[in-house]
């Protein structure tokens, strides 16, 4: 009985030794010298963004006055949405036929195919161009661990010059940086401004002292990481935030892979048949499966749905 268990033991301490080793590399690496961590991550973040995925996912945005949550569905031609629930109430048949509209001139359209993926890519290479700034930027310290990743501490770093608005109020930022310790991928960035931001003296825009900022991505499949939450809190004037907002809280969760080769067409039908399935369904589904995702047995889960639901 000792000898099998000490056969399972080691077992399991070979079986690990790599994602020890790959820590062990990891923590020395930001023990001393931490801005080769980042740029490490940085590389690595860079490099996936070249080898996309497509998802479907459930996305709840909250901005001031509103809170929707749609089923989101990529595609490479263009990303397609679908209201769920609109300020907690189903929406209505108005906001249906709107929604049931844009699907179908993206199907239809190629130049409307085409605003979306701009939109789109212009957003990704917004995120691409601040993660390069990252290692430039700012100054890292090594502030210990927080649950499988590594804490960095950062501030800005004095000799760095910004080149364009974004980056002046990246700049202006310190924080907090989590990197997975075992794939080296950004985890969490989260920053406060620790200054007032003038544009054009004050004339263009002025963003206040105390506005935050954070970013969480989440490994939503083996080594396919997404962001999944993104809470903007910045008070004051600036044009260039039209891309994101100024205040804005998006949570991104239920991610499945897009199958291979689905196309444009046959997205919209999907997100057709979601729809005829009835949305007041959709959305008590969603509650169910987010149950279960956070611990709640199938069981106990299928218990939340009214008995006319259960199946």
């Amino acid at each position: 009985m000792r000898i099998a268990y000490l056969r399972v033991k080691i077992g399991f301490w070979f079986g690990h030794l790599p994602s020890f080793l790959l820590l062990a590399s990891t923590l020395a690496i930001a023990q001393s010298n931490p801005q080769a961590l980042v740029s490490k991550m940085v590389e690595n973040e860079l490099e996936s963004q070249k080898h996309p995925r497509y998802w479907m996912y459930l996305d709840s945005k909250t901005r001031p006055g509103r809170t929707e949550v749609s089923r989101v569905i990529q595609v490479p031609e263009c990303w397609i949405t679908w209201p769920v629930a609109i300020d907690g109430h189903s929406p209505t048949e108005e906001e249906r036929k709107r929604a049931r509209e844009q699907v179908e001139k993206l199907e239809s359209s190629v130049d409307a195919r085409k605003k979306n993926r701009d939109a789109i890519d212009a957003d990704g290479q917004k995120s691409a161009e601040l993660l390069r700034l990252l290692p430039e930027a700012f100054l890292f310290t090594r502030a210990g661990r927080e649950g499988k990743s590594v804490r960095l501490k950062f501030r800005p770093n004095p000799n760095y010059r910004p080149s364009s608005n974004e980056s002046k109020v990246f700049h202006a930022m310190e924080g907090v940086l989590l990197i997975d310790a075992k794939q080296t991928r950004l985890a969490k960035l989260s920053g406060e401004l620790i200054s007032d931001v003038d544009f054009g003296l004050g004339i263009l825009g002025k963003l206040k002292k105390g506005g935050t900022f954070e970013v969480v991505q989440s490994e939503v499949a083996p080594r396919d990481w997404e962001v999944s939450l993104l809470d903007v809190h910045i008070s004051g004037r600036a044009l260039f935030f039209h891309s994101i907002g100024e205040q804005q809280h998006e949570a991104r969760s239920q991610f499945k892979p897009v199958p291979s080769g689905l196309g444009l067409v046959q997205a919209a039908h999907m997100v057709a048949r979601r729809v005829q399935s009835g949305v007041r369904r959709q959305e008590l589904n969603f509650v169910a499966i987010s149950r279960i995702l956070t611990g709640v047995t199938p069981r106990a889960a299928v218990r939340l749905l009214p008995s006319r639901l259960q199946v």
